[in-house]
């Protein structure tokens, strides 16, 4: 018996998700507070559409389940995934630069939340906590991860993330207008930390004419929009 194909059966798509930390001393970091399950979804939907799914995930971070209860059938979700765990921005951008620069993908949707400033110095050891009063830590600006994308799989069909906090519905649709120029995405899914809450999850898409193609208001939304996206 045969079967017929699913939307994306033969379709490479990498997925970043989830947060990422930088190290002060051996035992104490920052990070942010992407939880991943947005990725998750979308993997998820990724995958129900016969998808074959890189993820790259942030430790600690969400991650589709895939056992008895997920059927995407025809096909074996558990065959078609594969997982990278990376808990710094260094570890991400080694993974994309080295360990995956040759890999073909058609489509990159990059939903990790990458930190856009790290400790300039890591203290070897544990900082004593009887030491001095303050501890200032400088801050140093970290290269775009997108724009690395961009620059290594010049062909995918890209997906960027913009999070604003405080900005009215119409800055937010400008910012992405913006950031779909600067890093060259073919959409620009954008959003603000006010209209998420638990399963509550109010996102825009941007297309790179700058035209709002859609608004969707919880994750597994999202995820079916931009799998629709990809198939259309």
């Amino acid at each position: 018996m045969t079967h017929n194909l699913l939307p994306l059966s033969g379709k490479k798509i990498l997925i970043t998700s989830g947060s990422t930390r930088a190290y002060l001393d051996a035992v104490r970091y920052i990070s942010n507070i992407s939880t991943g399950r947005l990725g998750r979804e979308i993997a998820t939907e990724a995958l129900r559409q016969g998808a074959s799914v890189t993820l790259l995930y942030g430790t600690g971070s969400s991650i589709p389940l895939v056992g008895a209860g997920f059927k995407p059938a025809p096909t074996n979700a558990i065959n078609h995934l594969t997982l990278i765990e990376v808990e710094t921005v260094n570890d991400l951008l080694t993974t994309l630069q080295r360990k995956l620069k040759n890999t073909h993908f058609d489509a990159i949707i990059h939903a990790m939340a990458v930190l856009d400033y790290v400790p300039e110095r890591y203290i070897e050891g544990k900082v004593p906590s009887s030491g001095e009063d303050e501890w200032i830590v400088k801050l140093v600006k970290t290269p775009k991860g997108i724009n690395i994308i961009r620059d290594l799989w010049s062909e995918a069909f890209l997906v960027g993330f913009k999070l604003e906090v405080g900005k009215t519905k119409d800055e937010l649709l400008q910012i992405a207008r913006n950031f779909q120029v600067q890093c060259k995405a073919n959409l620009i899914v954008a959003n603000r930390l006010e209209d998420i809450n638990n399963d509550r999850h109010t996102a825009y898409f941007v297309n790179n004419k700058g035209e709002l193609t859609g608004v969707f208001h919880n994750k597994k939304a999202i995820a079916e929009g931009l799998m629709k996206t990809l198939i259309s």
